[in-house]
């Protein structure tokens, strides 16, 4: 008789134990999968804002057109600038009318001549924000930058709070589900102390007693994992259109199958060295003796 099959007959025998485990473990694999899918989803919506952030720098008035082509194309060359755009005098007057439109006497009093054109510079990440400030500043027809450091230091705490987390979160849930195949299958060794005992002195190797123990505890790690996945599937296929209408493009919907997939085969990974690790440990000793 196979270990596999000696494992599938220890579920079958105990089928209540069985039930258990699988179920705790499915639980567990649902949050994680869910979790990542979510943390995924945060990291997107992270770097969407990440680059909403933007460093303004002011020229001064004497700063010619081809002042500002030379700073554009300056900037532009970057790899860490994602996006550069110009507000010239006429642009910073526009404006100027619009937020004062209801006080005609100070519209009257100031024109385009007097008012700096300004570029408005994005970062491919939050990081390089700062690269970017330092790199205008540097510049001789630059006055002055303005820079949100507020806001980016803030970003940057919920970032990092985020990935956090995140870490400790899954690192909780496999501790869980380590322990959950450990208690299951040590329990069942219990059990079966007298059959152990009884193989051991007609001669079974160690191998060969523990094998079936550790099948079985390979199993409770895939099949909750499949299972956990399969409610995590299920639950994002019903809420893409309603994440879609509220986000909008700010998160890519729908998942790519490809990672999903990715998703589903570490996590069948993961289980299978969880259930394998948590039998060893089980049973560790009964390999001792």
């Amino acid at each position: 008789m196979s270990s596999v099959h000696s494992g599938l007959v220890n579920i079958r025998r105990s089928p209540y134990q069985s039930l258990l485990a699988v179920l705790l473990i499915s639980i567990t694999f649902f949050v994680a999968h869910a979790f990542t899918l979510t943390l995924v989803g945060a990291e997107q919506i992270l770097r969407f804002f990440e680059t909403r952030p933007q460093v303004i720098a002011f020229f001064s008035l004497q700063a010619n057109e081809a002042a500002v082509t030379s700073a554009v194309a300056a900037m532009e060359q970057k790899n860490y600038v994602k996006n550069v755009r110009v507000v010239t005098k006429q642009d910073a007057l526009e404006l100027y009318r619009k937020d004062n439109q209801d006080n005609p006497l100070l519209l009257e009093l100031v024109t385009a001549d007097i008012l700096p054109a300004s570029l408005e510079v994005s970062a491919n990440s939050i990081e390089a924000l700062e690269k970017i400030k330092t790199d205008l500043e540097a510049m001789n027809t630059i006055e002055e930058v303005v820079f949100q450091d507020d806001v980016v230091a803030s970003l940057s705490r919920w970032t990092a709070s985020l990935r956090l987390i995140g870490l400790s979160v899954v690192g909780v849930l496999a501790i869980t589900s380590f322990l959950t195949i450990v208690i299951i299958i040590g329990m069942k060794v219990v059990t079966k102390k007298n059959a152990i005992n009884i193989m051991k002195i007609i001669g079974a190797t160690n191998w060969y007693v523990i094998a079936p123990f550790v099948s079985e505890g390979v199993f409770y790690g895939i099949a909750g994992s499949l299972i956990g996945f399969g409610f995590v599937y299920v639950l994002l296929l019903y809420l893409t259109p309603w994440i879609k209408a509220f986000l909008g493009d700010i998160i890519v919907l729908p998942v790519d199958w490809h990672y999903l997939l990715a998703q589903a085969g570490v996590g069948v990974v993961i289980g299978w060295i969880l259930g394998f690790m948590a039998s060893l440990v089980a049973v560790r000793r009964m390999i001792r003796r």
